[in-house]
């Protein structure tokens, strides 16, 4: 009987072992998973930052294209008479150089615009990836629970044989 009792000793040590090893495991895991949580929080705060400026070159999109339909309907109107299109031919050429101008400032911001999307949209993919790791860690930290648990029974029982 103290053979039995000896090898069951012996089994649960062993057991117990293996659970602390698989306890540092899940700990050095935690810890690198929560670097990386901090590291995607942090690309998250640079990534509201971006948006924020997307949002304002949004806007000043918006105030050139108005100001765009704007000379578009001056370009317009000075063309509805000849002595009105010789009397302000300096202005209008000047119109119509800053309507030129104004074209290629809104064309960039069209391609700024759309490389920003590019970039708001790789962001959402990798918040998702983040929602994805945290779940994962919050499963890991269960089954960590539970093997902290299992060992506290098998010394409990240890300590009762004992």
């Amino acid at each position: 009987m103290d053979f039995t009792n000896n090898d069951s000793l012996k089994h649960m040590v062993a057991e117990n072992e293996s659970l602390k090893e698989r306890l540092n495991e899940y700990q050095y895991t935690i810890v690198v998973k929560e670097k990386e949580i901090l590291e995607l929080k942090l690309q998250i705060a640079q990534d509201n930052e971006i948006k924020s400026h997307l949002d304002n070159q949004a806007m000043e999109l918006e105030l050139l294209q108005n100001y765009i339909g704007d000379m578009d309907y001056q370009t317009k109107g000075s063309a509805d008479s000849q002595m009105h299109l010789q009397q302000q031919a300096s202005g209008s050429t000047n119109v119509k150089h800053q309507l030129q101008d104004l074209k290629q400032q809104y064309a960039y911001l069209q391609t700024q615009l759309a490389d920003l999307q590019t970039r708001f949209q790789d962001l959402n993919n990798r918040n998702l990836l983040l929602q994805q790791q945290t779940n994962r860690i919050a499963e890991l930290e269960s089954f960590l629970a539970d093997a902290e648990q299992e060992r506290d029974e098998w010394k409990a029982l240890t300590n009762l044989k004992e």
